[in-house]
């Protein structure tokens, strides 16, 4: 079979308004799961996989019905977020008005947290549950004769919904399910996954407002994440993996060929095992490969000594998820983490010569003004190169969804509705105990204004741009900030 992976055009993302403001015009990243799920099926099994990112390509949906009209595939999967499911079924239907017989099989984060909504959905056959490589390629195998496998939901000839293992929670057919059933769920090792075609993807497309050397493209050396944030649903499952050393820089080797030599780490923690990352970049510096990496990490999984050897491998930036300027917030959200941790973790950092980045969250339960506002001023004692900051919200699968369920915030409704059935007027739950949507709202966009519109920042930022295409970059972000709230 030839199956179209599809990466739809991005015009409807469920967010708060700040945020799309925000998001225009930051640049494009590649969609990595599409390039694994490409590659596996073009390598290992007898089907064959073409990759269509559509948003990089700033294709319109009338574009993406022309484009499959014309290269008649004949299956199409489709990667959703919950924040893109409205852009994912309408891709769906522009399918199904293609071709009706199309299979049509939807992927990605969405269909592990809604598994029985999301077969549910109009114009989809086929959900594929948690990471897609071994379950795709063996429903695509099976499909014509109608069967199922552990990680597939399926509907029947009459286009209902089919009783089976979509119906449930992913952990517990998780539960269900013999070990070797499991590996289609969750890789566990991650050698044994091909490494991703980049060229499948217009890949000197990719950049964002904060690359040195574009194009710049993703990776991970590990999937999963230990930690049990109260606000994070995390997607790469609760097991951490790893990759070896020779395989992230087999990895970097086959993307600096294409003159690919910027890579943004995706890890969900970077620096969790030290001695491994240790390794990876001792790894990067024998090979003498010519790169520029960044990585996110928690405050309390570095070092000194493990961030000059980061640098000397050619890391530029380190993504801290700090939360809170108070530490009774980030206990609420359960970091595990302290003030002093975070504070230790900039010192060092910056002290070796790396670029900082910092996330920061608002609105957080029973978070009052004043708490805000010191956060802010935290961030700013911090003198980070990069901060952003959001609002809390209750996102599904999480402990604070729960939380706001019991408190009567939100009911545990609210987000399996949206899946049920996704619109345009569905708006993002925040945590409204203190504070209104409105005002909420308000703060944020104070808040970030306040963090790059200081005169220090301005110098500090200019004094670090490299070239003319960088400064253009981020003015055009700095302009975009500026009208936010007007």
């Amino acid at each position: 079979m030839k199956i179209l992976l599809l990466f739809p055009p991005q015009e409807q993302i469920v967010s708060p308004g700040y945020m799309k403001t925000i998001q225009e015009g930051l640049g494009y990243l590649p969609p990595l799961g599409l390039l694994y799920l490409g590659t596996w099926i073009n390598e290992r099994t007898r089907h064959k996989a073409e990759v269509l990112d559509a948003y990089v390509r700033e294709m319109s949906f009338d574009d993406v019905e022309a484009y499959v009209r014309r290269t008649k595939p004949d299956a199409v999967g489709i990667t959703a977020m919950t924040y893109t499911l409205i852009d994912a079924v309408d891709a769906a239907r522009v399918v199904k008005k293609v071709d009706a017989s199309i299979p049509v099989i939807l992927g990605g984060p969405h269909t592990s947290l809604f598994p029985k909504e999301a077969v549910g959905l109009p114009c989809i056959d086929y959900v594929v549950l948690g990471e897609g490589e071994v379950p795709l390629g063996q429903l695509l195998d099976r499909i014509e004769e109608s069967g199922r496998l552990p990680g597939t939901g399926w509907r029947g000839e009459d286009g209902l919904p089919r009783e089976g293992t979509c119906v449930e929670d992913l952990p517990a057919v998780l539960d269900k399910c013999t070990q070797k059933q499991k590996h289609r769920y969750f890789f566990q090792d991650l050698d044994d996954l091909p490494i991703p075609n980049r060229a499948l993807t217009p890949y000197r497309m990719y950049s964002t407002v904060v690359s040195k050397r574009p194009p710049t493209t993703i990776m991970v050396s590990s999937r999963g994440c230990p930690y049990s944030c109260s606000f994070c649903y995390t997607a790469g499952g609760k097991k951490y993996r790893e990759r070896t050393p020779s395989s992230v820089v087999d990895e970097m080797r086959a993307s600096v060929a294409l003159g690919i030599h910027e890579f943004l780490f995706f890890d969900e923690t970077f620096t969790i095992n030290k001695e491994r990352i240790y390794q990876v970049c001792d790894a990067i510096i024998a090979s003498g490969l010519d790169v520029l990496w960044d990585v996110r990490a928690r405050v309390d999984c570095v070092d000194e000594p493990l961030l000059r050897r980061m640098k000397e491998a050619g890391c530029g930036r380190v993504q801290y998820g700090i939360e809170s300027g108070t530490q009774r917030v980030m206990d609420i959200l359960n970091k595990g983490t302290t003030l002093e941790q975070a504070r230790e973790a900039i010192r060092l950092t910056r002290r070796v010569g790396l670029s900082t980045y910092a996330d920061f969250m608002i609105g957080a339960p029973g978070e009052s003004r004043e708490e805000i506002m010191e956060t802010l001023r935290f961030a700013q004692r911090l003198n980070l190169d990069y901060v952003h900051f959001s609002v809390t919200m209750p996102l599904p699968n999480t402990v604070l969804h729960r939380m706001g369920v019991r408190q009567g915030l939100i009911t545990d409704e609210t987000w399996r509705d949206f899946a049920k059935d996704p619109t345009t007027t569905f708006e993002v739950p925040y945590w409204t105990e203190v504070f209104t949507r409105e005002q909420l709202d308000e703060l944020v966009t104070y808040c970030i204004k306040r963090s790059y519109f200081r005169p220090r920042y301005v110098l500090q930022a200019l004094r670090g741009v490299r070239s003319f295409g960088e400064f253009f970059r981020k003015a055009r972000a700095g302009l975009k900030l500026a009208m936010m709230g007007l």
